[in-house]
């Protein structure tokens, strides 16, 4: 949904709203929702549930891997959503992804990688609600003695995340909480603060094949960063605001082919770095808008078919007001257009997404043009049991 460029440290706090354009059936995956142009949000589907906890009951009996980048493992992440007794169902996710800048951790602890979480997660059926909760949490440290003084590293990450669902509504709520310190001799650096954010949707059918999905993102976040020693002491405050309003059209043609319309009417998304006595700077980028269009096809009972494509126009603003002095702002205006191509294979309990790399049909295989094309981007494999 809303396109990102900037990466002020507060961006750790912004977790894969990646996973804000990711994700018809339960066998649904990263994969399958990115190759259909970033239409997940319009269409249910078990990636969904990062963003709407309470759609894990409907998504029992499950163990997915996301398998983002070739030969990566730290891109894979392996999940499962396992019958915990008559009506609930509890989760697992392994190794999910932090996406932050790397500066964000090097600024204050260098020696640290704090890039990946566990997940837990629990849901269960409510008279006519589903509800679920998610906790996720990440930590790292390092230490060193050189026999005089002892110099300290430590970053943590707890996440928790809550939905209610029914048939009509999807309602998200998330709290981040990360920080991170350093510690030596009488100098210190510390790096913390926390998000809040909301999601909402609501699938309102208008024909038996038409489905208006109105849809509501927001999140806001905040942290410090200080530096103290002996001669220096420092602070500068993040800012961080996401937001987006939305309408995405689902068309189910007939039962074999599904076309998802979405039209993110505003998109904001605001970071802000200001600095005890310095600086501070803004930066904004504002979507007027995003289209967003994908198609899904059974092509035959075991193979599905899909594309997608996105189309957005966004403002760049970026303000500069110093200490002293008359503030600098500039601004530029960019369109972003992408295609994408995908597939799925069915066999027994086993689907297979995969996002279909366009070049081999350019330069056909490497027995034919020399040139080694990988024939899938990212893979996604789910069982059903």
């Amino acid at each position: 949904m809303v396109s990102k460029k900037s990466c002020f440290c507060i961006s750790f706090l912004s977790l894969v709203i990646l996973l804000v354009v990711l994700s018809l059936s339960s066998y649904a995956t990263e994969t399958r929702v990115s190759s259909m142009g970033g239409v997940g949000f319009y269409i249910r589907d078990n990636s969904n549930v990062f963003y709407f906890p309470g759609v894990l009951s409907s998504y029992n009996n499950q163990v997915i891997a996301e398998l983002r980048q070739k030969g990566n493992d730290d891109l894979y992440t392996v999940g499962a959503h396992l019958p915990f007794g008559t009506n609930a169902v509890a989760g697992v996710y392994l190794n999910r992804p932090l996406y932050l800048p790397t500066e964000a951790i090097a600024d204050v602890a260098p020696h640290l990688e704090l890039n990946r979480t566990i997940t837990l997660a629990y849901g269960s059926k409510l008279a006519n609600y589903d509800v679920g909760l998610m906790v996720s949490m990440a930590m790292d440290k390092w230490s060193e003695d050189d026999g005089e003084n002892e110099e300290k590293e430590s970053a943590r990450y707890f996440n928790i995340s809550a939905g209610i669902s029914n048939q009509q509504y999807d309602l998200g709520v998330t709290l981040d909480l990360p920080s991170i310190s350093w510690d030596y001799d009488e100098a210190e650096r510390s790096w913390g603060g926390l998000g809040f954010g909301v999601n909402a949707r609501y699938f309102m059918p208008k024909t038996d094949e038409l489905t208006l999905v109105p849809l509501g993102i927001f999140y806001y976040g905040s942290a410090t960063a200080e530096s103290k020693s002996e001669f220096f002491d420092s602070e500068t405050n993040y800012g961080m605001l996401d937001l987006a309003l939305a309408l995405g059209l689902n068309y189910q043609l007939n039962e074999k082919n599904l076309v998802v319309l979405a039209l993110e009417a505003f998109g904001l998304s605001q970071e802000t770095e200001d600095v005890k006595e310095g600086s501070e700077t803004t930066e904004k980028y504002t979507t007027l808008p995003g289209i967003y269009l994908g198609l899904e096809s059974q092509v035959k009972p075991w193979l599905v078919g899909r594309m997608g494509a996105s189309q957005i126009y966004q403002t760049h603003t970026r303000k500069v007001k110093p200490a002293d002095g008359e503030s600098m702002e500039d601004s530029d205006y960019n369109t972003s257009f992408s295609v994408f191509f995908g597939i799925g294979i069915n066999i027994g309990g086993f689907t297979l997404d995969a996002s279909f790399n366009e070049g081999i049909l350019f330069d056909g295989p490497h027995f034919i043009s020399g040139i080694s094309n990988n024939i899938a981007n990212r893979i996604s494999i789910t069982y059903q049991f």
